[in-house]
């Protein structure tokens, strides 16, 4: 009894307190959030895939991933939507890779490798907010101004379905950006930086005479609007206008006419262009 009561007094008379094992719920919590972070971290190229091809209405697919969302590489194949039977794959493999160092500031990089298009890797800054993302694209390890340059076939384009599969434009387009960024403000669209397409020599299937001409089109962004320039450098088919781009839709106003020579050459596409008046017609979208 003296025993006991000297160990009482010790314990403060109160019993000692078995240490409680963690419950089995909260083993299985731990592990399935494990293999859910697991899964996330490795799932496939296709989830990605999947991911643009519904982002973009149906019109840009990744076709044959490889590799994971995070590092994979796919074809990228540009189709007219809902219903299109016509698909268009762009030239070369494109490969990514995710970086998610700057996750938790709510910042995504991503480079893009694509020797087929540009012999520059492309970086692209995402930063993410509550009501405002940014996009912002740059040559890899350059400055944000630097430009990057690119050529595609104009072929691609009769993917997208109606009008580009029936003008049917061929010939290169030499892109460039520079500075440029998007931003999306509450559902608007805004571009900044700049945007230009040289298109040398470009034949239609809506001509015979081929090549129908040379042309610039500009891009300049500011703010909540986007400047659109359109200029022909040569060619029987002189196109020239300015237009506004809101973020959501595109007014533009210009005209087309035939150089000194080609106007019975011309003749048939200036009618399927616009209205006439006078020596050219009027193209208005």
């Amino acid at each position: 009894m003296a025993g006991v009561r000297a160990a009482a007094a010790r314990g403060g008379g109160k019993p000692a307190r078995r240490l409680r094992k963690p419950s089995r719920r909260w083993l299985w919590l731990a592990a399935a959030l494990g293999a859910l972070w697991a899964l996330l971290w490795q799932a496939p190229a296709s989830w990605l895939s999947a991911a643009v091809w519904a982002a973009s209405g149906q019109h840009v697919l990744l076709a044959q991933p490889q590799g994971s969302w995070r590092d994979g590489a796919a074809l990228l194949v540009l189709e007219g939507g809902a219903g299109s039977r016509g698909a268009t794959a762009v030239p070369g493999m494109l490969r990514w890779t995710v970086s998610l160092g700057g996750l938790w500031r709510g910042r995504l990089l991503v480079r893009i490798d694509w020797p087929a298009v540009s012999p520059q890797p492309l970086a692209v800054g995402v930063r993410l907010g509550w009501s405002q993302t940014t996009v912002a694209l740059q040559p890899a390890g350059q400055p944000a101004d630097a430009a990057w340059e690119g050529t595609l076939p104009l072929s691609v384009l009769d993917g997208l379905g109606t009008p580009w599969n029936t003008v049917a434009l061929r010939g290169q387009a030499r892109f460039m950006l520079r500075g440029v960024h998007l931003e999306s403000v509450t559902g608007r669209l805004r571009l900044g930086g700049s945007v230009q397409l040289d298109l040398p020599d470009v034949a239609s299937r809506l001509s015979m005479v081929a090549p129908i001409g040379s042309y610039t089109l500009t891009v300049t962004g500011q703010g909540a609007q986007a400047q659109v320039e359109l200029r022909s450098d040569k060619g029987p088919l002189l196109l020239q206008g300015k237009g506004v781009w809101n973020g959501q839709a595109l007014q533009f106003a210009g005209t087309a006419r035939a150089a000194p020579g080609s106007e019975a050459a011309m003749a048939n596409l200036l009618s399927l262009l616009g209205r006439p008046e006078g020596d050219h017609v009027r193209i208005a979208l």
